[in-house]
């Protein structure tokens, strides 16, 4: 069994990233977030990127008018599962101001509670057979 490497809790929460590489002109893309973290958030790109590239990365958190930019490391880099195309980047921020970390995570933590915790069905009330 595969030792588990993760150090911090993962949210399944979609919010739109923007990147671009400050090295390559052509590195750019729009992405969903696939998952986040304190450290980190995993993209999909239609390219490639080189492990150890930065990226500026602009996150835009939905119901928030001002998107959270920082700046990121390319940490690893594979083709995406058979339902995305493209590949699956692992992108660990690298500088990140606090306040829009907690805006960010806030949002994740948020979003993860209504939709993995709450089940709004009463459990009182009798199901339909």
């Amino acid at each position: 069994m595969d030792k588990e490497r993760r150090r911090f809790k993962r949210f399944d929460a979609y919010m739109s990233v923007k990147f671009a590489s400050s090295e390559d002109v052509q590195i750019r893309g729009v992405s969903l977030s696939k998952d986040l973290s304190r450290e980190g958030i995993k993209v999909n790109s239609g390219k490639e990127l080189k492990n150890g590239s930065l990226l500026d990365i602009e996150i835009n958190i939905p119901d928030d008018p001002k998107p959270v930019k920082t700046t990121g490391k390319v940490m690893w880099c594979r083709n995406a599962r058979e339902s995305d195309s493209g590949f699956d980047q692992g992108i660990r921020f690298v500088a990140m101001d606090p306040v829009d970390k907690f805006r960010v995570l806030d949002y994740a933590y948020n979003h993860w509670l209504e939709t993995k915790v709450n089940d709004f069905t009463d459990p009182e009330e009798p199901s339909e057979i």
